[in-house]
């Protein structure tokens, strides 16, 4: 299987403008397009400007992180046909673990909140990345950029995959997401407590702060509920999306590095389609199963814009000792 026909973000911009074009049809314009800047700069007052920062360090969970990345990885008494087969293993002893616990529903997130989801995730990421075999003989700088660079998006597509999982077996309503490890929230009536990071107020920032949710997550899941990913399927999409963010991200030697990384387990999906579940034409499943990685890279996007914007219209009160780590949060 060849890694690279696998494409997760297209044009559709250019794509649309062409076709306004063609038609000579000029699209309805708001306010904020009126007046040339994004809608919720509109509600931006001076005096609440950000001037003085709040430093969160993360430098303590990065070392801590760094500390799972650079453990031997642990012999495990069974033969595995890959590195994918390997992984799988892992993640079922993971939901074995998860199944044992509670799940703690989430109505406000504030501070702790935030605080503890960082490192609980963090965290989770850098144990999964462990349990990958090609990805611990690398240096650890490059682990440790590629695990900075795309924690939230293996989040992102973990707990998505999570909650359809839960939807499928009517464990959680149709509004309720899994959003943490462990931690689940309704997605409609959910409260930001925001005083700790900015002088603004939830109004009007929620447009800014908030995913659109129908976009971005209940399609997402609709779909994974639809097809229900096996274990390797989900691990592959997981690689994919982390490996294909921190390629696109820092280019040369760390993009070598995982276009190396995405060929060995596309040859390893392909042989588990085609020797252990004998498929042939399996392209319109994996093609589905991509929408949800293209889905989640769109919506990182559109964040890092928006974060490019929190930072030159001074929103917010806090930064980051390592801001990289937040760049789509």
């Amino acid at each position: 299987m060849d890694s690279r026909k696998f494409q997760s973000d297209r044009d559709l911009i250019s794509n649309s403008n062409n076709y306004l074009a063609r038609g000579k049809v000029s699209p309805p314009q708001s306010l904020a397009s009126f007046v040339g800047r994004p809608e919720f700069i509109l509600c931006c007052e001076p005096d609440k400007i950000s001037h003085v920062k709040t430093l969160i360090d993360v430098s303590d969970l990065i070392y801590k992180a760094s500390s799972y990345l650079q453990e031997d990885p642990i012999l495990i008494p069974y033969k595995f046909e890959n590195s994918l087969e390997k992984m799988t293993l892992a993640m079922e002893d993971m939901k074995i673990r998860r199944a044992k616990k509670p799940v703690q529903f989430v109505k406000t997130i504030g501070k702790a909140e935030s605080l503890i989801f960082y490192e609980t995730n963090f965290i989770a990421a850098a144990q999964w990345f462990s349990g990958f075999p090609e990805f611990t003989s690398l240096d650890m700088n490059v682990k440790l950029e590629i695990l900075k660079s795309s924690w939230l998006l293996w989040l992102r597509l973990e707990k998505l995959a999570e909650t359809a999982d839960y939807h499928r077996r009517h464990v959680l309503g149709s509004d309720v997401f899994m959003c943490s490890e462990g931690a689940c929230l309704n997605v409609e009536t959910f409260e930001l407590d925001l005083k700790w990071c900015t002088n603004y107020s939830v109004e009007q920032l929620r447009n800014f702060m908030i995913p659109v949710i129908e976009d971005h997550w209940r399609q997402s899941v609709a779909i994974l509920t639809e097809l229900e990913p096996s274990n390797i399927e989900l691990n592959f999409m997981l690689i994919q999306l982390c490996l294909n963010e921190a390629g696109k991200k820092f280019q040369g030697k760390i993009l070598d590095v995982t276009d190396r990384l995405m060929q060995i387990q596309a040859n390893n999906l392909h042989d588990y389609y085609t020797k252990k579940l004998k498929l042939t034409n399996y392209s319109s499943r994996l093609t589905k199963l991509m929408k949800v990685n293209q889905a989640i890279a769109a919506d990182a996007r559109e964040r890092k814009e928006k974060a490019y914007l929190a930072e030159i219209f001074n929103l917010f009160t806090v930064e980051y000792s390592h801001p990289e780590m937040f760049e789509i949060a």
